[in-house]
């Protein structure tokens, strides 16, 4: 099962960034650039050479669209189909270790800035090489612009973005008569027969997928009482999602959607009976090359309806 990673879950002072020159050789003045993170103040390599990024999602994607050479990775090993990385990086484990970081010999690590956790143990890691971070509750524009204005980078990091929007106004052009269908997007979890909706929530854009369908101007459903998680049984679909007229589900392994296509309650919702159900992955967490995949994915979404 996946592991599905929320807020709760998801400050490094200068003391640990002082540590640095205890453990690495200083770098050349003419090679490091002054930079301000959420960390503090410090340097870092104009030209790294041997990026580690500890999660597969948020830390990797903007890493691959800057250009940098990534040496190693952690998370997820293996990395969605949709990002385009060279295949070099090695995957270091889960959860990444202090020794499988410095085994990597890394020159600059980018983590996302949750301390004090075992997945992204950033704290743990400054006095190893520089550290990027990446901060959770901000949206994949934010975090590329953010690590390219850090890099000196920015002029990829807004070529990107630039040609994003390119992508979203055609398909806002191309479907702008149905962006009006009510749609929803849920992730299920058989073992407890429960689904989870990654759009509604009292924030909405802290989900890849939320951020996309905000981007169309796409209208989902209320989750107003649901709890922090929206998560409800299989036998309340019917009260959240009766009027919903399409729906995409994150589907991890064959379990999730099996489980979930065996409720009779599923069956009976009018987005299933129609037929306008999609299928996707990437939905939960994610950076700038998921937002492009999953702008393709409402694409589809909404090419139901003028089948």
């Amino acid at each position: 099962m996946r592991n599905r990673v929320n807020r709760r879950q998801f400050s490094v002072g200068m003391a640990g960034l002082g540590a640095l020159a205890l453990t690495r050789p200083a770098f050349a003045q003419s090679s490091v650039r002054s930079i301000t993170t959420p960390l503090g103040t410090y340097d870092i390599p104009t030209d790294p050479q041997r990026v580690v990024v500890i999660d597969t999602r948020l830390d990797l994607e903007p890493a691959v669209a800057l250009g940098l050479p990534v040496v190693g990775y952690s998370y997820f090993e293996t990395i969605e189909p949709w990002v385009p990385h060279d295949g070099k990086a090695v995957f270091i484990g889960r959860p990444p270790t202090r020794e499988a970081v410095l085994a990597a010999d890394p020159d600059l690590i980018i983590c996302t800035n949750l301390p004090g956790t075992e997945m992204w143990p950033i704290d743990k890691l400054t006095d190893i090489a520089p550290v990027l971070p990446v901060q959770f509750e901000s949206d994949w524009k934010s975090i590329l612009t953010d690590m390219g204005e850090w890099l000196g980078r920015r002029d990829r990091a807004d070529a990107f973005i630039a040609d994003y929007e390119l992508e979203l106004a055609a398909v806002k052009a191309r479907r702008a008569s149905v962006l009006g269908k009510k749609v929803a997007a849920i992730w299920s979890s058989p073992d407890v027969g429960e689904i989870n909706f990654l759009l509604g929530l009292n924030s909405p854009q802290v989900t890849a997928i939320g951020q996309v369908l905000d981007d169309l101007g796409g209208v989902t459903v209320s989750t107003e009482g649901l709890g922090e998680y929206a998560n409800i049984s299989y036998e309340l679909m019917g009260d959240v999602l009766g009027d919903v007229d399409a729906i995409i589900v994150d589907s991890f392994d064959a379990e999730e959607i099996e489980g979930l296509e065996k409720s009779p309650v599923w069956q009976r919702l009018p987005a299933v009976k129609a037929g306008r159900v999609v299928l996707t992955s990437g939905a939960y967490y994610g950076g700038c090359y998921t937002a492009r995949h999953l702008l393709g994915e409402w694409d589809k979404v909404f090419a139901l309806f003028e089948a």
